[in-house]
């Protein structure tokens, strides 16, 4: 149930983000916070990651849904599982991330990003894009230590 509630905060606050830039923020205009080390900045992007497959949306959601729905195999078996606590709040972490995309691309075309470190200053990301980056490392160290 615990990882039911992590998708669920993860998708629910990246949503309200997202809406809130898209009500808020001209597109593509950077805003600098905290000393310039965060830009706020309103991006569309049309693909995966670095616009990946921006071109062959049909594509794109097929293999995103393919992705999403594997990872929500993975969270079902592992829910049950009394010990595997660790790897389930993982990969509820990945599953937050990614059903926010998901629905972004579904619903709007297109997934908002919104914010960028200045030290990569033209990759843009959202709170769910690092939901899936942490739960990936995590898994990735997970799976080396456990072989």
């Amino acid at each position: 149930m615990a990882a039911l509630l992590v998708i669920l905060l993860i998708f629910v606050s990246d949503l309200c983000i997202k809406d809130y830039i898209e009500k808020h923020k001209e597109l593509e205009k950077d805003e600098e916070i905290l000393d310039g080390k965060i830009i706020i900045t309103k991006y569309h992007n049309k693909g995966a990651f670095l616009n990946a497959m921006e071109k062959n949306r049909k594509l794109l959601l097929t293999v995103s849904g393919i992705f999403f729905g594997l990872v929500v195999l993975v969270l079902a078996f592992l829910i049950p599982q009394k010990r595997k606590g660790l790897l389930t709040f993982v990969v509820a972490l990945i599953a937050g991330g990614a059903s926010s995309n998901m629905y972004d691309r579904i619903r709007r075309g297109y997934v908002v990003d919104y914010f960028s470190f200045s030290f990569l200053k033209k990759v843009v990301f959202n709170i769910s894009d690092i939901f899936i980056f942490i739960g990936s490392i995590i898994a990735s160290v997970y799976a080396i230590m456990k072989s």
